[in-house]
């Protein structure tokens, strides 16, 4: 094992400055991909989960199910799901707003959550 790592480097030290070079770039780009799209997926997911939740706990205010001052908890997760829905609206034209919009429905989602808790 030991003999392979040095034959290894043994072959980074012969090769070519320029092509050194250029091994570190490719390696830094895919590195840079991979850190991209682990974050994007990220963001998908937390979107993804507020939509469902706020969708499923929010359609209690829709049903007519929430009543008095559950109603208002109800209706603050039933925004953050709309907009968790708007964050994937804009995620491809500008990714600033899905960013602003991913935040808020992520605090509404909070807000909404706290509040039923303190109704309870």
């Amino acid at each position: 094992m030991a003999r392979q790592r040095r034959r290894g480097r043994a072959a980074a030290e012969r090769m070519p400055a320029g092509e050194r070079q250029q091994v570190e770039r490719d390696t830094q780009l895919s590195i840079y991909r991979l850190q991209t799209e682990a974050y994007r997926n990220l963001r998908h997911s937390v979107a993804a989960a507020v939509v469902i939740f706020g969708l499923f706990v929010g359609s209690d205010a829709l049903l007519g199910d929430a009543e008095g001052a559950r109603l208002w908890p109800c209706l603050i997760l039933l925004l953050s799901a709309v907009l968790g829905a708007g964050y994937f609206g804009t995620t491809g034209a500008r990714p600033r707003l899905g960013l602003q919009l991913l935040a808020a429905a992520v605090l509404a989602t909070v807000i909404g959550v706290v509040a039923l808790i303190v109704v309870r």
